[in-house]
Order: C-alpha cells, then sequence, then structure tokens
C-alpha cells in the first residue's frame, strides 16, 4: 500500500453552524467505485482508505480530503473509500466549495496541492 503524504486542510474553516458532518463506523464504506459523485469529503476526525478495485492505493486522516475529482468533472468514482477507524468526514458540494473558496482563496490551492501530489505520486509508480 501506498501512503500519499496529503497536505493539511485548516479546520477553522468548517467551524461554521452550516457545514453538516457525517460520521462512519470503522468498516463502513463512505463511496464506492463506479457511483455517481458530487461532493468531496475532508477528514475531521479517523482514517479511511482509498481503494481502487479493491486494493488500498492511499489511506487519508484527519486534515486529509478525499474525492476531490468529483467536483472538477462529475464523473463516476474512480475509487471506493472505506473508514479504517471511527471517522467524521466533512461533505463538501459544489457550492460549499465555492463559497469555501471565495472566503478562503487558500482552500483551492490546499485541495490541488492535494491533486498535485496524486499526479506526482503515480507517475512515479508508473
Amino acid at each position: 500500500m501506498n501512503i500519499v503524504q496529503q497536505h493539511q486542510i485548516d479546520f477553522k474553516l468548517f467551524d461554521r453552524p452550516d457545514i453538516p458532518t457525517r460520521r462512519y463506523k470503522a468498516g463502513e464504506t463512505v463511496m464506492s467505485e463506479g457511483e455517481p459523485a458530487k461532493e468531496m469529503f475532508v477528514v475531521r476526525s479517523g482514517k479511511v482508505a482509498v481503494q481502487v478495485h479493491g486494493k488500498t492505493v492511499e489511506e487519508v486522516g484527519a486534515g486529509g480530503l478525499f474525492g476531490e475529482m468529483a467536483l472538477i468533472d462529475h464523473a463516476p468514482r474512480s475509487a471506493s473509500v472505506v473508514a479504517v477507524e471511527d471517522s467524521e468526514l466533512v461533505p463538501i458540494n459544489e457550492r460549499l466549495f465555492v463559497v469555501l473558496v471565495q472566503d478562503t482563496p487558500f482552500f483551492a490551492l490546499d485541495v490541488m496541492r492535494v491533486l498535485v501530489e496524486r499526479i506526482r505520486h503515480m507517475n512515479a509508480q508508473a
């Protein structure tokens, strides 16, 4: 299994009453490969495993994010994600993403940095 060093998200962005969270127990599926996608997630606490074709390719802990490609292309999920530990996640749909970017432009840079880290990691594996 590969673990990508992920840029950490500042949780002060999410200390707002209008931003919901979702809780998942260890072993619960957060999302499945191939399903429709309209949101990404930030891990507030816990840890999740990103799996492609049943193989764990990355673990994402508190401050990390996943599912960001869904906000860009609205294509079906390219990976499944399963909670490794009891986890609290912040779901971010396109509307909330735009609000966060407008309020704190560095949030968009954080997301782009994660994308670049994942691309560089994949290129190194090729």
